[in-house]
């Protein structure tokens, strides 16, 4: 597993320059994300999910976007899974009005355990595009959680790097993510929430994002 916690390690280093990118006086948005979803467990290794999401933006006065996705993973080992899934977008450009957008990523996680801490290292392949324009991005992703003793409630904090593959990208950061968040039952064992908050870097302005991913697990 050396190769695992070298490539921790890099991502951490990487993610830690990736504050100081930048770093000039930039607009700052409050949004919400909000999500309701199902996942189905075909097996013990197969697990299918679909979701609907609601997002805002303009310090909360008007919507940016409805998505729909639905997605797979596949656990090959305890240590290893991958992932796959398709999304699309019906966003609001402003004076351009409502446009459509589709998306398609696949993705690889390598996982570990120490005592309750839970790590997961995800690096994700996405294909943006429209009529007008097409992305390509690499999400390097990582993720620590700790399980609570006797208690049902999971916090997590993760780190996430967005790398542009475009042709004119030179593999630049263009965005980032700080998260953290606490998943728990909500109703009953089958419901869980993911109640987070993350702070969003981009080259043209920063996000306060509040949310709450909710999912029924059949």
């Amino acid at each position: 597993m050396g190769f695992y916690w070298n490539g921790v390690f890099i991502v951490l280093a990487v993610c830690l320059m990736g504050t100081a990118y930048k770093a000039r006086a930039q607009t700052v948005d409050y949004t919400t994300w909000l999500k309701m979803g199902m996942q189905y467990e075909v097996n013990k290794r197969l697990e299918l999910s679909s979701g609907l999401e609601w997002r805002t933006k303009g310090d909360v006065s008007m919507t940016d976007r409805l998505g729909l996705d639905i997605a797979a993973k596949y656990e090959f080992f305890s240590f290893f899974r991958i992932g796959a899934g398709y999304e699309v977008h019906y966003r609001n450009r402003g004076e351009d009005g409502w446009k459509f957008r589709h998306r398609y990523h696949a993705d690889g996680t390598l996982s570990a355990k120490w005592m309750r801490m839970k790590v997961d290292l995800r690096e994700r392949f996405q294909h943006t595009w429209n009529k007008e324009e097409k992305e390509f991005r690499l999400r390097s992703r990582l993720k620590i959680a700790y399980d609570i003793r006797r208690c049902k409630m999971e916090p997590y904090a993760s780190v996430e790097m967005y790398n542009g593959l475009g042709k004119h990208d030179n593999f630049d950061i263009m965005r980032m993510r700080y998260r953290v968040g606490m998943k728990t039952p909500l109703f009953s064992e089958r419901w869980e929430a993911d109640i987070f908050y993350c702070r969003q870097w981009e080259a043209d302005g920063r996000k306060n994002i509040f949310g709450i991913d909710c999912a029924y697990k059949f």
